[in-house]
């Protein structure tokens, strides 16, 4: 009887933790492959519901070529070179751009959370050239930068400043007082605790305004290419389309779908490798 009974405990607390381990939370790896096979799910989707529109007549096949032609001319392209050159200068632009976009917005988002007085004087500014569309400064650009990569540069970090600036001001405003209170109580000076408490605290809203601001850099990279014909992926979609070669002007709309899918992912990965412990510190809460 006493081997029994000791062993009563023994098993119960085995069981306990089978269960614990059942509740614990997937692992990165788990969750990646979750997050890419719905992404593949909705992928086959999307190109089934084209498929379906071509095959309805809704699209009609004479200018709507079948995905297999895109994806042959996709890989053609991506063979030859044809298509990597424009990859290559959009990809340039963009990763300039968020570059500038970054280093100007985040010290400026810091400050004006930081300070009532630096957000009260440049609020104005902000709320004026914000709502100002990319495109529409593309003639002042092209005057200033000419069609050179410089211009692709400013209006792409003109159009992502804001996401970034406003996410880091946001993040600093949100900090818990009493983080600053505890760490001032300590004897921490203002600078201490500006890196030790105010910075970490306020990673996960910068994460996310700088992920916003990834994916409106590609679609303005490619839009201003498309307008102000500089090179890239806009540029070589627009001359094919001119030039009759419809499922080379597909391929060059899939090549920069699939870069901002890329881009997307990466800052996925940024932001979890830089804020990911907000979500493992919220997730029993959800």
């Amino acid at each position: 009887m006493t081997g029994l009974s000791s062993l009563g405990p023994k098993s119960a607390d085995a069981g306990a933790t089978r269960q614990t381990r059942a509740r614990r939370p997937a692992g990165a790896g788990a969750r990646w492959a979750g997050a890419v096979a719905r992404s593949a799910v909705g992928l086959a989707a999307l190109v089934a519901a084209y498929e379906l529109l071509r095959l309805v007549g809704v699209l009609p096949s004479a200018s709507a070529p079948g995905v297999a032609s895109i994806g042959s001319a996709l890989a053609s392209g991506l063979a030859d070179g044809t298509l990597t050159g424009p990859l290559g200068d959009t990809a340039q632009a963009w990763a300039l751009g968020l570059a500038l976009a970054t280093a100007i917005g985040l010290p400026l988002g810091v400050v004006t959370g930081l300070s009532r007085w630096a957000d009260s004087v440049t609020g104005v500014a902000v709320e004026f050239l914000r709502p100002v569309p990319a495109v529409a400064l593309i003639p002042v650009g092209i005057v200033v930068f000419g069609l050179q990569i410089g211009l692709q540069v400013f209006l792409v970090a003109f159009a992502t400043v804001w996401p970034v600036l406003i996410g880091s001001r946001h993040g600093v405003r949100t900090v818990d007082p009493l983080l600053i209170d505890s760490a001032r109580a300590l004897g921490q000076s203002r600078a201490r605790v500006l890196y030790r408490v105010v910075v970490p605290a306020s990673v996960p809203a910068f994460a996310t305004g700088l992920r916003t601001a990834a994916g409106i850099g590609v679609v303005v990279a490619v839009a201003v290419e498309i307008v102000s014909g500089s090179p890239g992926l806009g540029y070589h979609l627009n001359s094919a389309q001119q030039s009759g070669r419809v499922t080379d002007a597909f391929a060059a709309v899939l090549l920069a779908g699939l870069f901002g899918v890329v881009v997307d992912l990466a800052a996925r990965a940024a932001e979890n490798r830089l804020a990911g412990w907000q979500r493992h510190t919220t997730e029993g809460r959800r």
